[in-house]
């Protein structure tokens, strides 16, 4: 399984590489991070302390996620037409790795210059779409990879 090294990954799912195994260990964890991400995301939200950028944030990240799945499907069209869902999931575990880690070191630099708020605020939200952002360019990246 290829946690870290993505082009290799997109390699292998290229050239059709990946074990049956590997293949049912991609679907199960990728559709348990996706599940987990979707599911807790009511939990993390406060309803109380909602402001107007958690709004936006919100609606931007459905947009963003709508238009980043439509983009690498066409993709995919374009090329082989196969195991969408597969490449899908596939990618998504280490980019998603790769976006947490990302935030994570944002967030840190940020609020130590920053002063930390209790409310999302514009550095939240610049966060929030830019890693949105960099996770449907790393996934359309390699879409193109795998389909060329």
């Amino acid at each position: 399984m290829y946690i870290w090294n993505i082009k290799e990954l997109a390699e292998a799912l290229k050239e059709r590489r990946i074990a049956e195994k590997s293949k049912r260990t991609y679907l199960i964890v990728g559709i348990a991070l996706l599940a987990l991400g979707v599911l807790s995301y009511p939990f993390l939200l406060e309803t109380e302390g909602v402001n107007t950028l958690d709004t936006i944030d919100t609606m931007i990240n459905i947009v963003l996620t709508l238009i980043g799945i439509y983009a690498v499907y066409k993709i995919n069209q374009r090329g082989d037409r196969q195991e969408f869902w597969l490449r899908y999931l596939s990618l998504f575990i280490p980019l998603t790795l790769r976006v947490i880690l990302i935030v994570f070191v944002l967030t840190f630099i940020g609020y130590m210059v920053l002063p930390l708020s209790d409310e999302t605020n514009w550095f939240d939200l610049f966060v929030s779409i830019g890693t949105e952002l960099y996770f449907i360019g790393m996934m359309v990246k390699y879409f193109k990879v795998i389909n060329r």
